[in-house]
């Protein structure tokens, strides 16, 4: 049998949580032993000395996206593109590098109007893509732009059946090549299958690493988006046994509708100490800045925005959130949901309640994301459902959404009240939405700064303190991935460490 390992850390400013400080920390093969030890007592122990730094519980990135995207790393850089002769010569820059035929990806496109994309711009693409098929991701993450290859090869044509917030755009009656939303589905998860696990693989190692170099020392990693699954857990398997996994991935299954919920039952119970399957993510309405959050009021639009599931069996019962939330209480699983409007957020309340209300119990953890427009009512019943539910939000949202005036007038400029939640005792996580904010917003100090500022508009987003942050990251994040083992340096936890100087 082999010895435990034992390291003592000392010489630093220690905290357990954002408040306690300890002298030293006392590690047994990975976990918390105990603190504020004689040192002579363990004479044996490795010592890590800290230098004066200061040690926090690891950093928790509680929503992330780093497999999908690292899965098309060296993609066409998109990002500041609105119009489509900006967005093909990027196209056709990359399009000049890749083997005939290969899968082209872009990522970071953002229109002044997504359903203004026309037959004309398709004919564009086409010319410079000829024969390959083209995926291209907008900056939020919720829309896309095929080209004519792409569309045959996926079978999309006007009459498509369409999932359910998803949507085609059409000029006389023709598809243009701009899917919008869940409608992304239809190209997106048979044209991600082409790429490979190795190249999957190795842009997620360059992000794992990165992320690792920056403090964090967790990631909820969602392995999906409104344009489909990159679910590639095993690959994040392989790097733990290879000794080259960085950073702990609690891992989330990304279904659409209650018919796809029960193929993730495969994944529980095969966590190991790295790599680890913590529930259920759902999209319930449409991106905030695309002007597609579902609220009870008419944006600048006309509308209420939309919705991905509905309170009733309209669309069919696979779409009815009720179903959905009862189902996940029976089989024992949390939901992540994509809640940007007052009206999604309330649907899922609803139907949380009406779970808790039928088996007398909630059995899994149930946690809200974004939350642009919660009102105070609502806030008032997720903290009557806590710990079962928490929230996790994202500072740097603050000044990259700065644009959504446009769709949500004065209300946009006090979207997204981070403070309002953490004072109201609901665990709250803090995390970066990668690819959606972007790479030079996604250090922990750099999301602290942002908080911390209001996002450089104080008046409109109440700044946060630096305790609210600690928490934030490492308590609160925790809390999202219903596993209590990090978060904290207390005895039996996860001795993950993230240190300053």
């Amino acid at each position: 049998m082999m010895s435990a390992k034992l390291s003592l850390f000392k010489n630093g400013t220690i905290y357990v949580d954002a408040e306690r400080k300890l002298g030293n920390l006392l590690v047994e093969n990975g976990k918390v032993k105990g603190y504020d030890v004689d040192p002579s007592s363990h004479k044996g122990a490795e010592i890590i000395d800290l230098q004066g730094g200061f040690a926090y519980p690891g950093f928790n990135d509680s929503h992330v996206h780093l497999v999908e995207i690292g899965a098309i790393a060296g993609c066409a850089d998109l990002l500041g593109c609105r119009t489509s002769d900006q967005i093909v010569k990027q196209v056709a820059e990359l399009d000049a590098k890749l083997p005939e035929g290969e899968l082209l990806n872009g990522n970071g496109f953002y229109p002044d109007d997504y359903d203004a994309w026309s037959l004309d711009d398709l004919n564009k693409l086409d010319q410079v893509t000829k024969g390959r098929p083209v995926l291209l991701l907008d900056k939020l993450g919720h829309n896309c732009i095929v080209n004519s290859v792409s569309m045959k090869k996926c079978g999309i044509t006007a009459e498509t059946p369409l999932p359910l917030g998803g949507k085609v755009v059409l000029q006389n009656g023709s598809p243009t090549g701009m899917l919008r939303e869940t409608a992304m589905l239809l190209a997106g998860n048979p044209l991600l299958a082409l790429i490979g696990d190795d190249a999957v693989r190795a842009g997620a190692k360059k992000l794992f690493d990165l992320w690792a170099s920056m403090g964090y020392t967790s990631i909820v990693d969602l392995m999906g988006a409104p344009f489909g699954r990159i679910f590639r857990p095993e690959i994040c398997r392989e790097m733990e046994k290879a000794g080259e996994l960085p950073i702990r991935i609690n891992y989330r299954y990304t279904f659409y509708s209650l018919d796809e919920m029960e193929d993730c039952l495969k994944y529980v119970g095969n966590d190991t100490d790295m790599v680890r399957f913590t529930g259920l993510k759902l999209f319930v309405d449409g991106a905030y800045a695309g002007g597609e959050a579902w609220t009870t009021w008419k944006n600048l639009q006309g509308n209420t925005g939309l919705y991905c599931v509905y309170p009733d069996d309209t669309y069919g019962e696979i779409y009815n959130i009720n179903r959905i939330v009862e189902n996940a209480n029976e089989l024992g699983l949390g939901i992540h949901y994509h809640t940007q409007g007052d009206k999604a957020i309330g649907v899922v309340l609803d139907a949380i309640e009406k779970a808790l209300e039928k088996k007398g119990s909630l059995t899994g953890t149930h946690t809200f994301i974004h939350l642009a427009f919660p009102t105070d009512d609502q806030i008032e019943r997720m903290k009557k459902l806590s710990p079962h539910v928490n929230t996790t939000v994202q500072p740097g949202f603050w000044p990259v959404e700065g644009e959504s005036v446009r769709y949500y007038g004065e209300r946009a400029k006090r979207c997204y009240p981070i403070k309002k939640l953490v004072d109201s005792g609901i665990p709250t996580g803090m995390s970066t939405d990668f690819s959606v904010s972007p790479l030079e917003l996604t250090a922990p100090t750099k999301v602290m700064n942002i908080a911390m500022t209001g996002g450089g508009d104080p008046e409109n987003h109440v700044p946060a303190t630096m305790k609210d942050l600690i928490t934030g990251f490492s308590q609160g994040s925790a809390a999202t991935t219903a596993i209590p083992d990090t978060g904290k340096l207390e005895p039996g936890y996860w001795a993950d460490l993230v240190v300053y100087e």
